[in-house]
């Protein structure tokens, strides 16, 4: 118990602190406005996407789920969307390899007479001394951005979000455990020359699971059938502070770049691997970004992680169970261990919108809705990724916004 007073400590600790940063002042995005920008583009896109690296992950090796014919006609599937919606800005996480695939989704797009440029930062590349040379060679994954070319795209910097050792870089790194970074670029709009930062990011990945179960687990240990919990919930809290301190992370730096006011507005795609009850969401909004999903209207949740839709999500007739779970039931009885384990199956099969554009006066003046995006199936009724992405769609009309 005495590590559950820590965590909690330290979380009270990071949310007071944020909560006194931000006293007195306000997120500047408004969310009914009908007023017209005096400049700046007609519609404004930008898409947030997982783009699915395909890849089957252990502790010290890497393959490949896709022959380099599936990887082919995947991207393709990919940039047909991103030109269909006509996006100004696309913020992907999970592109491998990089730098040539980040390169391939912009020479895809000059096909159809679209012009974009890319910046992109590697977060997975295991041990790495030059592009043809590498511990795990099919492993360079991370981070990209692409912008219309007019849109003047650069890279501030890729920010590293958590992990003590290591670094990861285009063509050479070492990576000991995983890595997390940010991926920070600068838009300028051609009508009006203002400036805006964009970010993607993947978050930290753990263990990962929902209130429900949570509160499941927590009965068998009111009832004395798992005495355990509470060192399993703090693993469970121990991924979810990582996260909050990476968020922070990324902030502080936001925040110390615009210090001057350089910057017109922010917006943050990505993977993030959080639900909106969990306290990572709570921390986004004590540090001033909005979650866009709240500033429009939605007849129904908009998961980006759904079982149900996305066939690409293959859990079988028994999803594994984590080690760090299966150990953590090794001295209860048969009867629990099996109720335990139906309920985390069902927990498996639960959709969750883990995946946002966060804003901080964005394009506030405009218009906008909010959409799944990647929700096209192929031939054999698949999408593209196994998440859909997110396609926030910006229109400059005068009329009152209808959200």
């Amino acid at each position: 118990m005495r590590y559950l007073g820590i965590f909690l400590a330290l979380l009270l600790f990071n949310i007071m602190s944020s909560s006194c940063a931000i006293k007195g002042e306000q997120v500047s995005d408004t969310t009914d406005s009908a007023s017209q920008p005096a400049q700046g583009p007609e519609t404004f896109t930008v898409v947030s996407y997982n783009a699915w690296h395909g890849l089957d992950a252990g502790e010290f090796w890497v393959t490949s789920t896709q022959t380099p014919e599936q990887s082919a006609a995947r991207l393709r599937f990919q940039v047909e969307q991103i030109a269909k919606a006509d996006a100004d800005v696309v913020l992907l996480q999970e592109v491998n390899p990089l730098p040539q695939r980040a390169q391939e989704y912009v020479a895809a797009l000059k096909e159809l007479g679209l012009d974009y440029t890319n910046v992109h930062q590697v977060d997975a590349c295991g041990i790495r001394v030059s592009q043809e040379r590498a511990l795990i060679p099919g492993l360079n994954n991370g981070l990209a951005i692409l912008a219309k070319k007019e849109l003047q795209l650069k890279k501030i910097k890729g920010l590293k979000l958590s992990g003590d050792v290591g670094q990861c870089e285009d063509t050479s790194g070492m990576q000991l455990g995983e890595l997390r970074y940010g991926l920070i670029g600068e838009i300028t709009l051609p009508e009006s020359s203002a400036k805006y930062l964009i970010v993607s990011l993947h978050l930290h990945s753990g263990f990962e699971t929902g209130q429900g179960f949570l509160q499941t687990l927590a009965k068998f240990h009111e009832q004395g059938r798992f005495e355990r919990y509470p060192w399993f919930k703090w693993e469970i809290d121990k991924v979810r502070l990582r996260r909050i301190g990476e968020v922070s992370t990324l902030m502080r730096e936001l925040y110390r770049l615009n210090q001057d006011g350089a910057y017109a507005g922010m917006a943050i795609g990505g993977d993030f691997n959080f639900e909106p009850d969990f306290p990572e969401y709570e921390e986004a909004r004590l540090l001033r970004i909005v979650d866009s999903y709240t500033l429009t209207n939605h007849d129904q949740e908009q998961f980006t992680a759904d079982p149900v839709r996305n066939g690409l999500i293959r859990l079988g007739p028994e999803p594994t169970i984590p080690d760090l779970l299966n150990n953590e039931l090794t001295e209860v009885s048969a009867e629990t261990k099996e109720e335990i384990l139906a309920s985390y199956r069902e927990e498996q099969k639960r959709p969750r919108r883990i995946d946002y554009i966060f804003i901080n006066s964005f394009l506030p003046d405009y218009c906008f809705r909010q959409d799944l995006f990647g929700l096209e199936t192929d031939a054999n009724n698949l999408p593209a990724s196994d998440h859909f992405g997110v396609i926030n769609w910006y229109t400059r009309d005068a009329t009152p916004c209808n959200r």
